[in-house]
């Protein structure tokens, strides 16, 4: 039976809403048909749909799931209770009305996500894949804890720091690794965690406070742009691109809505591979090569090297070339174990006040590690944030 969904047009905010709104009401509830009939993935058309239907719940208002009671100015369901004869017909409803929260964080960005994703996947036009150098390498750039909306200020901490630095710092890091990297055939964009300074206006996941820059809604958008960017660019300069967000402690929630965004921006790129990134542990591997990362906070090299043989004893026997990368630190270690090798990565950016009146500090770094097929590491080439014109 098809679905009518004009009552959902009451809750449409944009011009782009109303129009897929209308094409699936044209086509009877068919999503497949409609987003074939306005050119653009039928991913998207869902998105827009189930945002409207979100939305309606909210004021429970779902007539197509047995429920048409609309809350009142200021309020919102806080649920539903119903009830059924044996043959299925609704016999009777409760509906307890709550007044609307204006949670920050997630709100926020459940909202930016979903209004991108209904733009997002029909933007990017895949690039032609340039030729193929470098066989059996991958070339993989480690972005250490960014903090992208950190506030740093020289007359506290010795550096300045804000969003607009830290995107300068991260494209010239990128462009300068690119130049001097060796040749390969593949890159993995391997952002390692706390790439955003804040999981809301100021504080991390955990809701621990921090000095920020600006509007944590400027922050995100700048975040988005930003990984874009540099997606783009390893697009432009190796045949595939792989793409792997690992969840922080400052970014828990936000790195797992920027990965939905890449997902939705690349999904009619055929040479880019973005990775699932639901779990804190993520395996990647290449050849006989065998990668496991973590953000790194709460985990130890000893920590890394027993998920490794447990949890992934048949990638660990199948690989003679074992890494484990982790960040969260803010300062690189390399400790080798019998059959892995695990690296602390280092970081661009500086401390905040509170880890300047601590003491703490470290070389500013990013590395670009070339691993080949056959061998592991084959070379590396390193940017310093000194080297930033």
């Amino acid at each position: 039976m098809a679905t009518d969904y004009s009552f959902l047009q009451q809750f449409c905010t944009t011009d782009a809403q109303r129009s897929v709104l209308e094409a699936v009401n044209l086509y009877h509830g068919n999503q497949s048909e409609a987003a074939r009939s306005l050119g653009r993935s039928q991913s998207g058309v869902w998105h827009v749909i189930n945002k409207l239907e979100r939305a309606a719940a909210s004021n429970a208002i779902a007539p197509h799931r047995d429920v048409d009671h609309p809350t009142m100015e200021g309020f919102q369901a806080k649920f539903v209770t119903s009830r059924y004869d044996g043959e299925g017909n609704l016999k009777g409803q409760y509906v307890r009305q709550e007044r609307e929260k204006n949670d920050d964080s997630q709100e926020v960005l459940r909202s930016f996500v979903d209004g991108l994703l209904e733009e997002l996947p029909d933007v990017h036009t895949p690039i032609k894949a340039p030729e193929i150098t470098g066989k059996d390498r991958l070339n993989l750039f480690c972005i250490g804890d960014h903090h992208l909306g950190m506030h740093s200020y020289k007359p506290q901490t010795g550096f300045n720091y804000d969003v607009n630095i830290a995107e300068n710092l991260l494209e010239q890091s990128f462009e300068s690794l690119i130049a001097r990297a060796d040749k390969a055939e593949a890159a993995l964009f391997l952002n390692m965690g706390d790439f955003m300074h804040t999981d809301s206006e100021s504080s991390t996941t955990a809701g621990t406070p921090q000095d920020t820059d600006g509007r944590y809604e400027r922050t995100v958008r700048h975040a988005r742009i930003l990984m874009k960017r540099m997606i783009v660019r390893l697009l432009e300069t190796y045949p595939h691109v792989y793409v792997l967000n690992i969840r922080g402690n400052h970014d828990h929630r936000a790195s797992y809505f920027l990965n939905e965004i890449m997902i939705a921006y690349f999904e009619n790129e055929p040479r880019i591979t973005v990775l699932c990134n639901q779990k804190k542990f993520i395996p990647f591997s290449w050849g006989k090569v065998f990668i496991l990362t973590h953000h790194g906070d709460g985990i130890n090299a000893q920590k890394m090297y027993e998920v490794a043989t447990r949890d992934y004893r048949d990638e660990w026997g199948r690989h003679p070339f074992v890494y484990a990368y982790t960040a969260h630190f803010h300062h690189k270690t390399v400790l080798e174990l019998p059959g892995m090798v695990c690296e602390v990565m280092g970081v661009l950016c500086p401390v905040d006040k509170w880890h300047a009146s601590k003491g703490y500090g470290a070389s500013r770094t990013m590395v670009c590690i070339t691993h080949h097929k056959e061998f592991g590491e084959v070379g590396r080439v390193t940017f310093k944030a000194e080297m930033t014109e």
